[in-house]
């Protein structure tokens, strides 16, 4: 089989699309033929030597959505033949391996082709909002970063939680596309000081959370941005600046500030089986959707890391075998 191989740390030319042996079953993993595989900010940290992972030479992918052609001993509730999505390394190839906990079952209206992008945007979005930031019906959401894969979603989702929903983007295209997915008010960050635009919006209280990704300035002024006894999640540093905060900013209005990572939660700590369980219903219905930004050939894997790179990208970029 052909997966999306690194053996060193680098720029795109590192990335090949190269012959490796087929995975091998193991107790509690299930083997997928796989359609799609999402492609992920943090597969270009990995590309760099920035994520953790397995060691060099390694596949790239944390996601991907396929057929079952193989199911390990102790796996329960699957069968082969079935169609799911799932998370795990090393999903950009035509065949991935993967532990049956992080294995969901799609509905038959979901496309194939998108399914592979959907678990790790999907999956966050709800954490963020529901797991660890706890919103409740009338809630003000700040999503830095709107057009982004897990942007997207959290719009919609926290839409459907009953919440007010402000985003920010840099162009009038990300922002239109915000807007059509549910988003209340929505701010340009690069002609607007977002910080002092949410003020206003809010009667100069705050939101009640925030959920930041960007790092840097961003994540300093989005703490500002949280009404006393709100929470700010921070779930990236995309522009792998430092932050420096102020503590005045944090305990004088009872602010509370939450990191998240998907990666590094222990076993157990995050449901993502009941999770999906409540997404599963709403993408049925059509009340969520994942918006994808393009599909291409996994051969293509170097094009899709400098589109996602560029910051150009609306919803989520998708590779094919």
């Amino acid at each position: 089989m052909k997966a999306v191989r690194i053996e060193e740390f680098g720029d795109l030319d590192v990335l090949q699309w190269a012959e490796v042996p087929e995975p091998s079953i193991r107790p509690g993993q299930v083997i997928i033929k796989v359609d799609s595989s999402g492609v992920n900010y943090a597969d270009i940290m990995r590309r760099q030597g920035n994520y953790p992972g397995p060691d060099l030479p390694s596949t790239l992918g944390l996601e991907a959505a396929g057929t079952i052609t193989e199911i390990g001993e102790g796996v329960t509730g699957l069968t082969v033949g079935q169609r799911v999505m799932g998370m795990g390394p090393q999903g950009n190839a035509e065949y991935v391996s993967v532990n049956a906990s992080y294995v969901f079952p799609y509905p038959e209206t979901v496309d194939p082709v998108h399914a592979g992008g959907m678990p790790i945007v999907f999956l966050t979005a709800y954490h963020l909002l529901k797991t660890r930031g706890q919103v409740q019906p009338g809630d003000t959401v700040l999503i830095q970063a709107g057009a982004s894969g897990v942007g997207t979603v959290a719009i919609q989702l926290a839409k459907a939680f009953g919440a007010r929903v402000i985003t920010t983007a840099s162009s009038t295209e990300k922002l239109d596309l915000a807007r059509s997915l549910g988003a209340d008010e929505t701010i340009n960050y690069v002609a607007q000081d977002f910080e002092e635009e949410v003020r206003q919006m809010t009667g100069g209280n705050g939101v009640e959370l925030v959920l930041e990704c960007v790092g840097g300035q961003v994540l300093e002024k989005s703490v500002r941005c949280v009404a006393s006894y709100g929470k700010l999640i921070s779930y990236g540093n995309a522009s792998g600046t430092a932050a420096s905060l102020a503590g005045g900013d944090i305990f004088a209005a009872n602010r509370t500030v939450i990191g998240f990572s998907m990666g590094r939660s222990p076993a157990g700590r995050l449901d993502h089986t009941a999770a999906m369980a409540e997404i599963f219903p709403m993408l049925a219905d059509g009340r969520l959707r994942l918006v994808v930004d393009r599909v291409l050939p996994m051969a293509d894997a170097a094009q899709a890391h400098q589109h996602l790179s560029s910051r150009g990208t609306h919803g989520k970029v998708i590779l094919t075998p």
